[in-house]
């Protein structure tokens, strides 16, 4: 299930892989960014004409939308010496109404946003998942997208599987002002695809600015998308309908989300210094860098091009700090991640306004504190916020359970590497969904 190479996994037994207590020392080069993977391939769908696609991750999630993709009409041209994809676009709205349901995994980011795309078509299309992803709520993108003029049918929870009857099956786009009650890349997005074919102007206001790939890459295809932040940071996206996306060559830097599992495995683990290379450049995905830094991290981040950067980090004392709601909405995907440099920092770590961890692969809010207290650490919890009590002696020898979610799972697997005991993680097999190459990678970093 992946696009250019077979299970990496093979040589690890999974569930009892554990990460030893070495010094990670080297370069290392992580997979390509997720959130920009999964559009380019959708994005290349709804073009006219060939779309290149460099730097693609290699991953499950990617794999199931890119077969999606191809149910609906696209021709995809793999080439495993080169690495690249070509994807010949059927066009907006011109999408097949594919005679079986297509079945997405635990593609949360890809599903959404191809229902949003299909929403603004003429096709009838019925999503599936794994079990994870069947679990995750789609009231949040179906309620919107109802009022464009799509339909759907689907369970009184309004989880998949889901019909959905494309706006334009039996009438048009209309095109909507929308006021997200959340900041989330998933639903504006959503709601932007089927934006595309509306008549009109498409507004969707949130309350904080979240990530903005759709606008950009789609702006390079000729889209015309406005955004706007307030005083009160709120952002607004303006985008008007179009006839067609010009086609236009894509390479995709590295993920910051993944380099940030690397950067953390250094910062907490004595001796060690590890530079990553080719990252993608995006002041709102570094963020969480400059967390880092501001909590004692020896963190460097040196721009190589217009778009990509490495980043320099070695060992460091790390001492905790608080963090507000308006810092929190950018790092939705990196919570598990600095929960465990939390943990393993000096202080109490407060964290607000955490209410959309509850929503991704599984329920990050409860895994993390969960989990963190099992391995002995101290976690108080109050509604959406988050107090975590970091320690120098982290206890370890637990088990925990990723719940299908790759970021858990590699989030505790790193607090192996300061835990007094190890801690044996049920679930590894999600890391494939984004960082297939993870446990390699940490490998031939030993020294």
């Amino acid at each position: 299930m992946y696009i250019f190479k077979k299970n990496p996994f093979e040589p690890f037994a999974l569930n009892d892989f554990k990460l030893k207590k070495n010094s990670l020392f080297g370069e290392a080069i992580v997979p390509g960014d997720k959130s920009m993977s999964q559009r380019a391939v959708i994005i290349g769908l709804a073009s006219i004409g060939q779309t290149v696609i460099k730097g693609i991750l290699d991953s499950e999630d990617v794999y199931y939308t890119l077969k999606a993709v191809e149910a609906l009409g696209a021709k995809v041209d793999i080439n495993k010496n080169k690495k690249t994809l070509t994807i010949n676009g059927v066009g907006l709205g011109n999408f097949k109404s594919p005679k079986k349901p297509i079945y997405m995994g635990n593609s949360g980011t890809g599903t959404r946003l191809l229902i949003g795309l299909v929403a603004g078509s003429n096709a009838t299309v019925t999503f599936y998942g794994d079990e994870s992803l069947s679990n995750r709520p789609m009231d949040r993108i179906i309620n919107p997208l109802k009022k464009m003029g799509a339909n759907f049918v689907f369970s009184e929870e309004k989880k998949l599987p889901i019909t959905v009857i494309g706006a334009r099956k039996k009438g048009i786009t209309m095109p909507i002002k929308y006021k997200s009650p959340v900041a989330s890349a998933q639903i504006k997005s959503a709601i932007i695809f089927a934006g595309l074919t509306a008549r009109g102007a498409t507004e969707i206001q949130e309350p904080y600015k979240s990530r903005n790939y759709t606008e950009v890459m789609l702006k390079k295809c000729g889209v015309e998308i406005n955004s706007k932040i307030s005083k009160k940071y709120i952002n607004t996206v303006t985008i008007n309908g179009t006839s067609f996306l010009k086609n236009c060559n894509i390479k995709i830097p590295s993920d910051p989300s993944s380099a940030l599992f690397i950067v953390v495995a250094c910062l907490i683990t004595k001796g060690s210094k590890v530079k990553v290379k080719n990252i993608l450049y995006d002041s709102m995905r570094l963020k969480v860098f400059k967390i880092l830094t501001k909590m004692g991290g020896m963190i460097k981040i040196n721009k190589t091009s217009i778009d990509t950067c490495e980043i320099i980090a070695k060992y460091s004392v790390l001492k905790n700090i608080n963090l507000h709601k308006n810092e929190t909405t950018a790092l939705i995907d990196e919570f598990p991640a600095l929960s465990i440099a939390a943990a393993c920092g000096k202080g109490k770590m407060i964290m607000k306004g955490l209410g959309e961890l509850r929503f991704k692969e599984s329920d990050r809010f409860k895994s993390i504190s969960e989990g963190l207290c099992n391995a002995g650490v101290q976690v108080n919890t109050c509604n959406d916020d988050m107090e975590i009590i970091g320690t120098r002696k982290v206890l370890g020898g637990n088990t925990i359970f990723a719940h299908n979610d790759h970021r858990i799972a590699m989030s505790f697997n790193l607090l192996s590497l300061f835990s007094e005991k190890p801690i044996r993680v049920i679930g590894n097999e999600s890391i494939m969904t984004s960082f297939p190459d993870f446990f390699s990678t940490l490998k031939l970093l030993k020294k």
